[in-house]
């Protein structure tokens, strides 16, 4: 079955996630619950996921605050996370991929760095969304793909002597040729709301400022910069850790959170002036991906998910 460059990055995604421990050794406890929920796949049950996804990772929750176990919940929350935004996204054209080198465009990479003087740093985003433009590349067999590289010569499509698909290279390219087309969304994740609400606060602070010039913090580079992409959001996902009762309107943590360009999102039902639920994120911020509506969609992918998309192991 032919693919697009878009769900190759898709399952490259996804496929990742299940070589994380933390992940692996929690999915067979999850897919249980996750399958409950969507015992009938409609669009509506598999979205609805999105109010229910902080009570499915509980279930595995691990007692204590120690260094590694935060660590290990903080990597298992970004991976559900990761893992439910691109089921609901498949057939679209905006994938969700965990930070990597190897996955990330280096126009995306680039256009996302902060500079402190002469010293670069990523952000310290956990998810960042690609929405990539409406053109025959990105929808088109994955193997059609036509584009010159720097030397002025076309890019192939695969490489070495077992026909690896040369994703990189032509991820590349076709970013710098359509950057300007293209939406980037920053997603981060945390377990615990009341310690980390602050870190999200000051990121979308220095990317919706494009750096501050007097103490040279820079944003992006010369080449590539988050002010020329269609659209850009910044996003927060908590679990959170604390009892949801405790945590109201005034508290400190949602006000720190509550302006982000992107929404303050939970995995659970949206408390008015609180947060919204994870499922809220698709109309706010990844409207562009597709030319129908997320119900169409997902009514029309959901059927070939054995089959086109197996990689998401339910």
């Amino acid at each position: 079955m032919s693919e697009n460059i878009t769900e190759y990055l898709r399952k490259r995604a996804i496929t990742d996630l299940f070589k994380m421990d933390t992940f692996s050794k929690a999915w067979p406890i999850w897919k249980i619950e996750v399958n409950k929920n969507i015992n009938h796949l409609s669009a509506t049950n598999v979205v609805n996921l999105g109010d229910k996804l902080g009570d499915i990772f509980r279930l595995t929750r691990v007692a204590g605050r120690s260094q590694s176990a935060v660590s290990g919940a903080g990597n298992a929350w970004e991976a559900i996370v990761c893992w439910y935004l691109n089921l609901c996204l498949i057939g679209s054209r905006t994938v969700v991929v965990k930070q990597k080198k190897s996955l990330i465009p280096e126009p995306i990479r680039q256009a996302l760095t902060v500079s402190y003087g002469t010293f670069p740093s990523g952000t310290e985003s956990d998810l960042i969304a690609i929405t990539f433009p409406d053109k025959a590349d990105y929808l088109n067999n994955k193997l059609s793909i036509s584009i010159r590289g720097e030397d002025g010569g076309l890019i192939p499509t695969v490489k070495g002597r077992n026909n690896e698909y040369n994703y990189k290279s032509l991820i590349d390219a076709l970013m710098e040729r359509d950057f300007s087309d293209c939406e980037i969304g920053v997603i981060q994740c945390k377990t615990n709301w009341n310690d980390n609400a602050q870190i999200p606060m000051l990121w979308d602070m220095i990317y919706s400022s494009s750096g501050f010039r007097r103490h040279s913090i820079s944003v992006g580079t010369s080449t590539f910069s988050i002010n020329h992409v269609k659209n850009f959001t910044y996003s927060f996902v908590t679990v959170p850790t604390v009892e949801r009762s405790r945590i109201t309107s005034s508290s400190t943590a949602v006000k720190r959170v509550q302006n982000l360009s992107g929404g303050n999102y939970w995995g659970y039902p949206s408390q008015p002036s609180v947060a919204n639920s994870l499922k809220d994120i698709f109309g706010k911020n990844f409207s562009a991906a597709s030319s129908i509506s997320l119900s169409q969609r997902l009514t029309s992918e959901l059927p070939k998910l054995s089959s086109k998309y197996p990689y998401f192991n339910l």
